[in-house]
């Protein structure tokens, strides 16, 4: 009974041995699966933490993507708006430059008029010139005082004709005046003056009057030839 009993104990204690290992086999892995499952805990952390991190940069990406999209869309629509302008500004230059090349075109063709004009201008100075010298020269030739044609060519050229009518008329009255000394001195109280200044005597026509000019015409020249420094204001 008591080789029972021994042998009993020394199951039960090699039972209680094993069973011993076993807990603590069991113990040891709990531990190694507590530890395990708290660095898979940690790691399920650690990875919640970076999809959280992960998440929210990828918000702020997004927001700065938005961001960023306002931007480009504004930068687009200004370039399009600074683009249309610069057509516009260019096409505005365009008709600029044609209106000044047309502009320089119109004055290049005033300064030929103008040139042109001034030659004309040239010649009608000269022109001017000339006949002043020669009104000048009438005047002088006439006997006029400078003083008395003081003024423009016009006024002076105006007034040669009041001058020649009177020097006109008073050379025809010096040359009839003449014409009746030089009777007067051939025949002396043989030809009555007062009815020679009369005029033709009406008995005669036309016609003999006209040949009676026709026949004294050679005579006359030779005596107005010989009266003419005498009744013709002197020459320069």
């Amino acid at each position: 009974m008591f080789e029972d009993l021994s042998a009993r104990m020394k199951v039960d204690k090699e039972t209680t041995a094993r069973l011993q290992k076993e807990r603590d086999e069991l113990l040891q892995k709990e531990a190694t699966a507590s530890e395990r499952a708290g660095k898979l805990l940690v790691e399920l952390q650690t990875e919640r933490d970076l999809k959280l991190k992960a998440e929210e940069r990828s918000a702020t990406l997004q927001e700065k993507a938005n961001q960023d999209a306002v931007v480009v869309d504004r930068a687009i629509r200004e370039r399009d708006e600074a683009c249309r302008e610069a057509e516009a500004r260019r096409a505005d230059l365009g008709v600029e430059v044609a209106r000044w090349l047309d502009t320089e075109e119109a004055f290049a063709g005033l300064r030929a008029d103008l040139a042109e004009a001034r030659g004309l201008l040239q010649v009608e100075s000269d022109e001017y010139d000339h006949l002043s010298s020669t009104v000048l020269a009438v005047c002088d030739g006439l006997q006029v005082a400078q003083e008395e044609w003081a003024g423009s060519l016009t006024t002076r050229a105006a007034g040669i004709t009041t001058r020649v009518g009177p020097l006109e008329e008073s050379a025809f009255h010096a040359g009839i005046t003449q014409a009746f000394a030089v009777a007067r001195s051939h025949y002396d109280q043989e030809i009555n003056l007062e009815v020679m200044s009369q005029g033709f005597t009406p008995v005669y026509e036309d016609a003999e009057l006209d040949e009676m000019e026709k026949a004294v015409t050679p005579l006359a020249r030779n005596l107005a030839n010989r009266l003419k420094e005498m009744v013709l204001p002197p020459r320069k």
